[in-house]
């Protein structure tokens, strides 16, 4: 049995939750599987530290969706999504470009 693909998101607001994250995954058609949210402190003293690992649907390309999701706007902050778990900040590193919106 396959493990399904994972894809680790940084850079969410402290207000993230498993709602918002999934709804920023549903606007670019990307259905998940589960989204856990990392959190920090103790007992009834928690709250989301910005990071989330988002399982994907058996057979989702990984690699197509990290492409397609970084930079990505969660809840007004732009996502960081990557294939790799997460690791020190890279101060150099800038999400993926995305294109201007046409104008309507």
């Amino acid at each position: 049995m396959m493990t399904p693909p994972v894809v680790y998101v940084s850079n969410l607001p402290y207000e993230a939750t498993y709602d918002s994250v999934e709804a920023a995954f549903e606007k670019e058609g990307i259905e998940v599987e589960r989204i856990e949210l990392l959190r920090k402190g103790a007992g009834t003293r928690t709250k989301v530290c910005g990071l989330a690992a988002v399982t994907l649907l058996d057979g989702a390309d990984p690699d197509a969706i990290c492409k397609k999701m970084d930079g990505k706007s969660c809840l007004g902050r732009p996502m960081i999504v990557r294939l790799d778990k997460f690791c020190a900040d890279d101060l150099a590193y800038t999400p993926t470009k995305q294109p201007a919106a046409s104008p309507q």
